[in-house]
């Protein structure tokens, strides 16, 4: 298996690498996404009738974020707000106080709000987390993963992103975690078993034949803009690396998911090409053989999980 490293969508694991490192743990970004476990099955986004919205995940960043720090023997401090509306003093003063330990990841953040971004208004509603360095003299200092290093905006701004009001699956507002310490450095077959009873856990709980009834609906009606973009620029190639890093976890303890995962991503490529060429026929197919694998992944997920 050859490794992808390269401009990846993946701005909650490398938030979190980025914090970590500054604690002095050694994390890389691959294997952190791994137990992730993100990058499995299809959910609904948008259930139009003809052109539904589907995203290749079955997980949440913010649930995956702790999920990691726990299976790799960390504790920490976390917060977030159920209601919004809540005194922002002291969401700002949690804030600070965390930052008194080192950097902070934050998110889920509208995009849409985050104006450094010369992109922003074309991002609306969509989900975005960074790593939290400093706030000073009322300025938010924070390194932005998807290629904004050295960013500031003042807190009376920033706070409107990090409310997220837009953001579906958030578990509420102004979460951050911090105060990383590590307790324990459990094992590579324990961090394995953690993995594989998320997988099993969000297999059974996600929705079933989402990728196939997808490529069916391509067949059908063809792709909107809307879904042509999101595949063009983000979620084919997000979910072809996703599939790889999966398989090198996976490698050393499970040949056979592993095989899977990497025929997965190959197909995932397959597909961007597909959607360039705007041959809505070919990606259906390639969508299908997706389908097919990972519905033999669940599978596996489910027995050995």
């Amino acid at each position: 298996m050859i490794m992808y490293f390269g401009d990846v969508s993946l701005c909650y694991t490398n938030s979190l690498v980025m914090a970590l490192d500054s604690y002095g743990f050694d994390v890389r970004p691959e294997h952190l996404e791994a137990l992730m476990v993100m990058g499995d099955g299809a959910s609904i986004m948008e259930d139009d009738p003809r052109h539904p919205l589907v995203f290749f995940d079955n997980g949440e960043p913010d649930v995956s974020i702790s999920n990691c720090l726990r299976m790799l023997g960390f504790e920490w401090e976390d917060f977030f707000v159920e209601e919004p509306g809540c005194d922002l003093t002291e969401v700002r003063d949690r804030l600070a106080g965390m930052l008194e330990s080192g950097p902070v990841v934050v998110g889920p953040l509208d995009m849409g709000l985050l104006t450094y971004n010369p992109n922003f208004r074309e991002l609306g509603g969509v989900d975005h987390f960074v790593c939290v360095l400093g706030l000073d003299n009322g300025r938010v200092r924070l390194h932005d993963p998807a290629g904004f290093p050295c960013m500031s905006m003042e807190f009376q701004d920033f706070v409107k992103a990090w409310e997220a009001r837009a953001i579906s699956y958030r578990r509420g507002s102004f979460s951050m975690w911090g105060g990383f310490t590590r307790v324990r450095e459990p094992g590579r077959e324990e961090v394995y078993r953690e993995v594989s009873s998320i997988m099993r856990r969000r297999y059974e709980a996600g929705e079933q034949g989402v990728i196939r009834a997808y490529a069916e609906a391509i067949r059908r009606n063809g792709m909107s803009q809307q879904q042509k973009q999101m595949h063009q620029y983000f979620s084919f190639r997000l979910a072809a690396a996703r599939s790889l890093y999966a398989a090198r976890f996976l490698a050393e303890h499970d040949p056979e998911r592993a095989e899977l995962k990497e025929r997965i991503a190959s197909l995932f490529g397959q597909a961007h090409l597909d959607n360039l060429a705007e041959d809505n026929e070919a990606l259906a197919h390639t969508l299908g053989g997706i389908a097919e694998l990972d519905d033999r992944f669940r599978e596996l997920c489910i027995l050995r999980g």
